[in-house]
């Protein structure tokens, strides 16, 4: 039992593991990979529900029991508050967890963003990561600006795509 915890330990630490910021190099912009998750209620949610919609839109490819991943929440939250009134928003998009697992967080912290849950296992391979958290920024058009955001990072891009508003 004992070597099963060590075992998780370094999976989730491997997990969140990360290099910081990607700016996306001039003229290698993507367009985002759309998917669709049914949710808890029946409903299916689509990822362009949010996106290329006219607003810069934050993708939080997160997980309940990564540390790292709730760590970067408060600074989400306090990015969500300054621009939820402009053309911003935020859609979390958890992978590698467990949907009740996800919820109790999403509780737990208040996050008033969306999630989009069940999210298909092909999504992480998709956008090319295998870590978590994984923040993309995406703008109005539905082209991803930049990929990899953490910290303070994550603050100074989001700032300087809404200077204007």
């Amino acid at each position: 039992m004992k070597g099963r915890y060590i075992l998780t330990a370094i999976v989730a630490a491997l997990c969140c593991l990360t290099a910081g910021g990607q700016t996306v190099p001039a003229g290698k912009a993507d367009k985002f990979i759309d998917f669709e998750a049914l949710q808890p209620d029946g409903k299916s949610v689509k990822l362009s529900d949010f996106v290329g919609k006219g607003k810069y839109v934050l993708v939080d490819f997160w997980a309940s029991w990564c540390g790292p991943c709730r760590e970067e929440i408060p600074r989400l939250k306090d990015i969500y508050y300054q621009y939820k009134d402009k053309p911003f928003d935020i859609v979390g998009v958890p992978v590698f967890d467990k949907v009740e697992n996800t919820q109790e967080a999403v509780a737990e912290f208040e996050v008033p963003w969306k999630q989009i849950l069940n999210v298909p296992e092909t999504v992480p391979e998709a956008y090319g990561f295998n870590y978590i958290p994984y923040i993309i920024l995406i703008g109005p058009d539905g082209t991803i600006l930049e990929r990899d955001l953490r910290g303070d990072d994550l603050w100074n891009k989001v700032r300087s795509y809404m200077r204007d508003f």
